[in-house]
């Protein structure tokens, strides 16, 4: 079992250069949005890392660059062992995380909903007639 101040430089650093491999070197011409790497929660034993990914776009965008991201594991995991220098990478897992979209959706409720009672205030009610 790694020490937790270790395990939270690891994730750090492969979420920094998991980000930059996507910005930089991970180009597609069937994805539309930006990929944003939300967060990596390594083992305590290093064994295994979960790499939470978002998009904003629609479900078929987002299925497309779960394919994309499936079939660039390999590729990925490569390259940030090459950067990372440890003894044992870990494996890496992606899953979608959809915090940043439902974040969004509650952003433009609130904001409808601020508008709708604005709106609301300029009439007279039922009780001043």
């Amino acid at each position: 079992m790694a020490d937790p101040r270790r395990i939270q430089r690891i994730q750090s650093r492969l979420r920094q250069d998991i980000a930059t491999l996507f910005l930089n070197e991970l180009k597609d011409p069937r994805l539309k949005g930006l990929i944003t790497i939300t967060g990596v929660k390594v083992s305590k034993d290093l064994t295994h890392a979960r790499v939470s990914w978002s998009m904003l776009g629609s479900e078929s965008e987002q299925r497309t660059a779960e394919r994309f991201i499936e079939s660039a594991r390999g590729f990925i995991q490569k390259r940030v062992a090459e950067e990372l220098e440890i003894r044992t990478m870990p494996h890496l897992d992606f899953v979608f995380d959809d915090s940043i979209a439902k974040g969004a959706e509650v952003s433009k409720l609130i904001d409808e909903a601020l508008e709708a009672d604005a709106r609301g205030k300029g009439r007279p009610s039922d009780s001043d007639e």
